[in-house]
């Protein structure tokens, strides 16, 4: 008699003892098919043939030796215990179907069966197990890294032929099996229970196999016979024991659980799994520390089973809402997760009862709880959670104004993460809210009439319901006594409604409106007009809390983090489109994201940047180049236009030339058809009615843009801008007149190089004669007579078409000022008074009787603008003339070579030379034979020639510029004072002699000028200068930092961003100064201040450079009359010191160095500075805190100083708690507080070398705005 309990108590002991010697390991393949095939047929023909003892003993044969055989034997034999074990359960059937039969006899053979499946599965999953491991070495070991190679055997259905179908097959009917009356089968029900016990083990080990765990068919039947089991035999705590031990060892079964789980809960009854499941998830605690895996499992398992089966897990929420005190951040997470799809699936319900909404007023309070959360990860799941409750059918309008509000705070969190997902819910929350009366439009002032209006609708209802009130008091009070019982009762009974109507009213924010004595009619009019105006009220209240969020996600558009930008520009996208007042600053501010750099794809940012600028233009297309299916092609070409168009309007310069590069990357793209070009010309040149500038400036703005991607789009109609923008249209609208210049240059080439253009790309010049019709055009615009401030600008265009196109531009541009010199003939150049500098003096002075100030001003700037352009023309000259030569030496050489072998002679560099062409010989005559000479020629030229030659225009207007310049007083012109400096500025860029002499001039103007321009250009002008001709400026380098001490913040932000320039390009060598370039960090202005930032940033990426000139920022910070405060100092430092902390050595010598700086100070306020910056350092090796011990006797007498003291004394702590684990260091760090004691005591005079009291609060004060500083930087 098998014993099925014997047999695999003998099996897990050991082999069980087999009656015979047959092995399949090692037997040819051709007996192991004989073999296989006559079992197969014996149990094809009846399953009870297993009871065969013969027949059960080659099956255990089997089983034994799957290691050892092939694959496709396995499968073979597999498929015939599967059919066999099917045909035993069809007799088994059809046994317990007809009466009279013993199902008894059926046990023994379904015992084998399951005995010879516990034995070959159990065999065959752990030889594939060894087999994937022995296969995966030796393949990682030839250089396979990844160890994927080894996959193909990694699963037991791999390597055996539908080993998983088979298994498959039996689950199936395992589960057909387990739906028979099974106790009739079995004598006792221990022998049934180990018999299904076998089964529920195999099921086990198989989910333990991720690749059957993935498979949606087999997981189905194997869940199914697990819910079959915990149905009808009693297998709860067997089920609720094997779900535990799979969230706690199996990450790939987590959400597989809960779909076990949900199924027995939906179709199989099983509440009480769920119950006991949960019940036990309750009474866990974990530690994020000492258990990792262990919540991660568990948190994604109630995730996963709050959305399949929200209603399970509503029956413990009473027990798991302990998790939401979890140390472990993952738990806390999971449940606000669970919390959010159980108030989406508590809104779903039909019947919204008092208990519901009670639960979900709950829920909602622990979700706004927890946006107070420690762990950042907490805190972004929250919000995650706010954007799918939120956009779900359900829109918990009273709920939403306290959410809007907490998310707004979550912008400024520290943890990038957080803020991302704050923008993505307040984007959320803007795409679905509840006011859509008017076209779901968010606009203020459209809302705010409404509401008035309602409001004095209600106010003029208010008024003559108490004149009724008023009426009907005189009635009441006329009749007779014996109705005043009756009227009072009824009185006390309006009064309790109206009391009670006002208290909802006012917990509502409605009106205090009282309906009593009105008709039905007015008072449903009544209350319709009360609902209205609350949801006026509260739409307003709406769009002022985006309004204060916007200018948060305007300075998150500048993040360096990509998923933040990206968000906020979804959400200025979303904004426009619902008219939200002040998004449109967001979309003109996102334009200069086009400017993103191009990164290699080293160093893993590339996808990061191509995603924002990608983002960027995919915005920009479906905001204004998006056609509409309502409209026609006609019609959706003029709203492109229109769209276009608009986005000129009010722009600034920056604006516009981030635009531009947008403009041209869409048109280059195709993305910007003909029609709209087209459309574009039309309103440009459009002449039958008055058009508004605005528009026609903003059409030949647009259309410049384009033109920088096809040039088409001004060589097809030339005429047209000659006629509009340099006819009578550009003499009425001078900045038309500019634009019009500035597409015209695109005839020659774009007006700046694109980003990512390779050298030796840029488009050839195609200059045009100087008969051209254009440079008549031009040559109007530059001596129309009209006094307008726009002249200049135009003017400055005009000269730029006029250098980039003509032929000759230098002969047209000495026509020009000629003519504008006639204006002021009589004006020679006098004494020079220094003291008539002052432009903005009060003073009155004589002006000139021989010139008018307005002409004055347009030859100087003329000339000015004259100047620049010619060095831009030397320089181009010079380049064309470099690449000439370049070019033209190989083909001299190979024509040598060529001319060599006809006369039989070897060729050499001289006789390359002596062969030369007649043409080459010219071009070596003018510019000599080497690159050098040319550079040599081309800067005698700009040296000797332009300033002083005989024939040069300039020449002629340099002693008159140098005379206006020395007597600005006299003149009393501001804008003649302002553009005579810039010209004289542009002059001493020509000529290094005219610099040098003139210098000492535009230094007095830097010190001594009044207006903020001059100032400003000044402070320029010494940044050109320093590049052209540095000597000059080497020793008066302290010039270019005193403007930012000036009082007029343009002037120090000008003057950062010219220092900005100089240094990190290295054309300024770094010498003390950094410290005036410190203070900027904590400048009124933050504009100035974030400049600041940005330049340090990008200085701690060259070569030490903070580190090295760390001491000289400290004393300039520190000493001297502009010393700053001691909290300014603190929050730059912080600042400064962030950058140094991670390069050990540096923070050992500044250690030393800063020690060093205590023997040479006797001041008690450096002492505490410098204490200060030694307490930023991160102390985190045993060589840190021997050079603080070493240097002790250097400030050992400061330590009486609490303040000083109490900064070593942190030290102390710091190096304790961040690095501290070496026995080494643990040693000199218990030296050190010995001696710091000590120290101190002998300092002070006292025992007790802890004393700190009386300075705590100053010191907690400094380091509570150095924390705020800190937070601030990490928000940006």
């Amino acid at each position: 008699m098998f014993n099925l309990h014997e047999q695999l108590l003998s099996l897990q002991e050991g082999e069980p003892k087999i009656h015979t010697t047959f092995t399949f390991d090692g037997v040819d393949s051709t007996i192991a098919k004989r073999t296989l095939n006559e079992l197969t047929d014996k149990l094809v023909v009846n399953g009870e043939n297993i009871n065969n003892e013969a027949t059960f003993d080659k099956l255990m044969c089997f089983a034994r030796d799957v290691a050892a055989m092939d694959p496709k034997l396995v499968a073979r034999g597999l498929d015939m215990l599967v059919t066999g074990f099917e045909n035993q359960i069809k007799q088994v059937a059809s046994t317990l179907s007809t009466p009279g039969y013993d199902p008894t006899r059926h046990a023994e053979a379904l015992d084998r069966y399951a005995f010879l499946f516990q034995w070959a599965v159990e065999r065959g999953e752990s030889t594939a197990s060894q087999s994937r491991t022995a296969q995966a070495k030796p393949r990682k070991r030839r250089g396979n890294a990844s160890g994927t190679s080894s996959s193909g055997a990694s699963t037991v259905a791999e390597v055996v032929p539908g080993w998983k179908g088979k298994l498959l097959d039996l689950y199936v009917h395992v589960q057909q099996l387990m739906q028979l009356p099974l106790g009739r089968v079995w004598n006792s029900v221990p022998e049934r229970d180990t018999f299904i016990g076998v089964f529920m083990r195999l099921a086990h080990k198989a989910m333990e196999n991720p690749a059957y765990a993935k498979d949606g068919d087999f997981q189905t039947a194997l869940f199914s016979t697990l819910c079959v089991w915990l149905q009808n035999y009693n297998g709860l705590y067997s089920l609720v024991t094997m779900i535990t031990q799979n969230l706690q060892h199996y990450e790939h079964l987590c959400e597989a659980m809960a779909q076990l789980v949900q199924l027995a809960y939906d179709e199989y009854g099983g509440t009480q799994l769920a119950d006991e499941v949960l019940r036990d998830i309750a009474a866990k605690s974990f530690s994020s520390v000492h258990d990792k895996s262990g919540p991660k499992n568990t948190a994604r398992f109630l995730v996963r089973l709050s959305q399949l089966a929200p209603k399970a897990l509503l029956r413990q929420m009473g027990l798991l809402i302990r998790h939401l005190d979890s140390e472990a951040h993952i738990m806390r997470s999971a449940m606000s997760d669970v919390i959010g799809h159980l108030m989406l699936y508590l809104a779903a319900q039909e019947e919204q009862t008092e208990i519901t909404k009670n639960q979900i007023g709950e829920y909602f309070d622990i979700i706004e709880q927890r946006f107070q959360d420690a762990h950042y990860l907490v805190r972004a799941k929250v919000l995650q959670v706010c954007q799918f409750v939120c956009s779900g059918p359900a829109k918990f309008p009273k709920r939403r104004p306290k959410l809007v509000g907490l998310i707004v705070g979550r912008l400024e969190d520290k943890a990038t993460n957080v803020r991302k997902h704050a923008i993505r819910a307040l984007s959320v929350m803007l795409e679905t809210h509840p006011f859509s009366l008017d076209g779901a439009e968010l606009r203020v002032e459209r809302l705010e009439a409404s509401l008035e209006k309602i409001t004095d609708e209600l106010a003029e209802m208010t008024a003559q319901t108490a004149k009724q009130s008023a009426k009907v008091s005189v009635a009441e009070a006329s009749e007779s006594a014996d109705e005043d019982d009756e009227d009072k009762d009824s009185d006390d009974e309006e009064k309790d409604d109206d009391a009670t109507a006002t208290g909802e009213d006012a917990q509502e924010n409605g009106p205090d409106f009282d309906n009593a004595g009105l008709s039905p009619e007015t008072a449903a009019k009544a209350m319709h007009l009360q609902f209205q105006q609350r949801y006026y009220r509260d739409a307003l209240y709406f769009v002022y809390q985006l309004q204060e969020a916007q200018p948060i996600l305007l300075q998150l558009l500048g993040s360096t983090n990509k998923g933040e930008v990206i968000e906020a520009m979804d959400y200025f996208v979303s904004a426009v489109r619902f008219r939200v007042d002040g998004a449109q600053e967001g979309i003109r501010r996102m334009s200069h994201l086009v400017w993103t750099p191009s990164t290699s794809a080293t160093d893993g940012s590339t996808e990061e940047t191509r995603g924002v600028r990608a983002k960027l233009l995919d915005s920009y297309m479906q905001l204004y180049l998006t056609p509409s299916d309502r409209l026609s092609v006609s019609e959706n070409t003029s709203l492109i236009t229109r769209n276009l168009i608009s986005l000129t309007f009010g722009a600034t310069l920056a604006e516009l030339t981030s635009l531009e590069e947008l403009i041209r990357t869409l048109m280059s793209e195709d993305k910007i058809g003909a029609l709209v070009v087209d459309k574009l010309r039309s309103v440009y040149a459009y002449t039958k009615q008055q058009l508004p500038q605005a528009q026609r400036r903003g059409a030949i703005i647009i259309l410049g843009m384009l033109a920088q991607a096809s040039r088409a789009i001004v060589t097809d109609d030339i005429d047209m801008y000659l006629r509009i923008g340099l006819g009578a249209y550009g003499h009425e609208d001078l900045v038309l007149a500019k634009y019009t210049c500035m597409i015209l240059q695109c005839l020659g080439s774009s007006r700046a190089k694109r980003p990512g253009q390779a050298p030796g790309q840029e488009e050839e010049i195609k200059r045009l004669p100087m008969t051209n019709p254009i440079f008549d055009g031009l040559q109007r615009i530059l001596e129309e007579p009209r006094r307008d401030p726009e002249w200049f600008p135009a003017a400055e265009q005009a000269l730029n078409a006029i250098y980039a196109l003509g032929e000759k531009p230098d002969a047209l541009a000495a026509r020009i000022v000629r003519n504008q010199a006639k204006l002021v003939q009589g004006l020679l150049p006098k004494k020079h008074d220094d003291d008539a500098m002052d432009v903005d003096t009060n003073e009155t002075l004589p002006v000139s009787s021989l010139v008018d100030p307005w002409d004055l001003t347009r030859l100087l700037f003329v000339v000015g603008h004259i100047a620049i352009k010619e060095i831009v023309l030397l320089e181009s000259v010079e380049a064309e003339l470099k690449r000439r030569k370049s070019d033209e030496q190989p083909q001299r050489k190979k024509r040598a070579s060529q001319g060599a072998k006809k006369k039989g002679r070897k060729p050499n560099a001289m006789q390359v030379d002596s062969d030369s062409d007649d043409g080459d010989d010219e071009l070596n005559q003018i510019a000599g034979t080497t690159e050098d000479e040319i550079g040599d020629i081309v800067s005698a030229i700009r040296e000797r020639e332009l300033l002083f030659g005989s024939k040069s225009v300039l020449a002629l207007f340099a002693p008159l510029l140098v005379h206006v310049c020395h007597n600005l007083g006299k003149f009393g012109d501001k804008l003649l004072a302002v553009h005579a400096t810039a010209a004289l500025a542009k002059f001493m860029c020509i000529s290094s002699s005219f610099c040098e002499t003139n210098l000492p001039l535009l230094l007095a103007l830097l010190q001594r000028a009044k207006s903020p321009a001059i100032r400003s250009n000044v402070a320029i002008a010494l940044g050109d200068i320093t590049v052209c001709f540095n000597n000059l400026i080497g020793e008066n380098v302290h010039y270019l930092y005193g403007p930012l001490h000036d009082t007029d913040p343009r002037v120090k932000k000008t003057t950062l961003m010219v220092l900005t320039h100089l240094i990190l390009n290295g054309m300024v060598k770094v010498k003390g100064q950094l410290g005036e370039m410190a203070k900027c960090l904590e400048d009124k202005d933050p504009r100035v201040a974030d400049m600041a930032r940005l330049f340090f940033s990008e200085l701690s990426t060259k070569d030490n450079a903070v580190y090295n000139n760390l001491p000289d920022i400290i004393s300039s910070l520190s000493m001297g009359t502009n010393a700053v405060n001691e909290e300014s100092f603190a929050r730059i430092m912080k600042f400064l010191f962030d950058f140094i902390k991670e390069k050990d050595r540096q923070t050992d010598n500044v250690v030393e160095k800063l020690c060093q700086r205590f023997r040479n100070t006797t001041d008690e306020r450096q002492s505490r500075d410098i204490a200060f910056c030694m307490a930023l350092l991160p102390f985190k090796s045993e060589r840190s805190v021997r050079r603080l011990l070493d240097g002790l006797p250097c400030y050992q007498d400061k330590l009486a100083d609490s303040r000083v003291y109490k900064h070593f004394v942190d030290i102390a702590h710091k190096a304790r708690t961040q690095g501290a684990q070496k026995q080494e260091t643990k040693t000199v760090l218990d030296e050190y507080e010995l001696k710091l004691k000590e120290a101190r005591a002998k300092a002070t005079g006292e025992d007790d070398g802890d004393e700190l009291l009386g300075v705590d609060k100053d010191d907690t004060q400094i380091q509570s705005q150095v924390s705020q500083y800190s937070d601030d930087e990490e928000m940006a």
